[in-house]
């Protein structure tokens, strides 16, 4: 075990229990894993994995192993860190994670005019409902929906998340302005499978009828554009989405928080910083679209 490289095919078979998910997460081939697996085994003369059931368990060796990468690994991102913070150059790639509905409804909106004002940084976003770790420079800055817990990041508060009823033009026509939830009694619904209006709309609207439910918000909003049902939506992506009209906003409840984060040691970076302080501004001017009063 010579190289950094050695140890991080060992710390990615670890993490994937397996080769064939370690050879995806280092874009090589399987049959290439394999081989540097066997010629790092043979040259420490012992096993580092033990193959159970189509599983890869590590021996004692290949934990000691392993913890040394994880050491090795921290390291070099920490250093990756400091180096990238002190960047003062408004040029290159700049990684921002969100949900696909923030995507969408926030990012896709503003991130044209950012480009405009520094046409040489490189905004990638990467759309995902999963945290992506800014500590392991998986992205840069973070757009999330509660204060982060991290005590590594630096966060701010930049909207208040507020939520609607909405329906297609056609059904909204039919239903009318609802003036209380009672009304809702016996009314079709797209609801968000384990999403924070789930438990409130079982609790307020007992008698209301999921007809169709997803894990997507994005997709409840198509599905009520598409149908007669109505669909519990953040009225800022209720407000948007076409052939939708809200049938009652804001609600009192649920009431949710955005907010955008970036590690400590990248708070000075050039690019990081230009992209928090434009999404301050840009969810100050959507105030209204995010609290259900546009």
């Amino acid at each position: 075990m010579t190289t950094w490289d050695d140890y991080r095919l060992v710390l990615a078979i670890a993490r994937a229990r397996g080769l064939p998910g370690a050879a995806a997460n280092l874009k090589v081939t399987l049959s290439t894993v394999f081989r540097r697996l066997e010629r790092i085994e043979d040259k420490l003369g012992t096993r580092l994995f033990d193959r159970l059931r189509g599983s890869y368990e590590p021996t004692d060796t290949g934990v000691e192993l392993i913890r040394a990468a994880e050491r090795m690994e921290y390291e070099a991102l920490n250093a990756d860190r400091i180096i990238s913070g002190r960047d003062q150059k408004l040029t290159g790639v700049l990684r921002i994670t969100a949900t696909d509905a923030l995507a969408i409804s926030f990012l896709a909106r503003h991130l044209p005019a950012f480009h405009t004002v520094h046409p040489r940084i490189n905004v990638e976003i990467l759309s995902d409902d999963h945290l992506l770790s800014l500590a392991g420079r998986e992205a840069d800055l973070a757009l999330r929906p509660k204060r982060p817990e991290e005590e590594t990041l630096v966060a701010r508060k930049i909207a208040t998340i507020r939520w609607g009823i909405y329906a297609s033009k056609e059904t909204s026509r039919s239903v009318g302005k609802i003036q209380n939830l009672a009304s809702l009694s016996g009314l079709g619904f797209v609801n968000w499978i384990g999403g924070p209006a789930s438990k409130w709309f079982d609790e307020v609207i007992p008698h209301s009828i999921e007809s169709i439910s997803s894990s997507s918000l994005i997709i409840n909003a198509e599905l009520a554009a598409q149908s007669d049902l109505l669909v519990p939506l953040p009225c800022l992506l209720g407000s948007q989405w076409r052939n939708l009209r809200p049938v009652m906003t804001p609600l009192t409840k649920p009431v949710g928080e955005l907010w955008v984060a970036t590690h400590e040691d990248m708070r000075r970076n050039a690019r990081v910083k230009a992209l928090f302080d434009y999404l301050v501004l840009a969810a100050e001017a959507d105030k209204d679209r995010f609290e259900g009063t546009a």
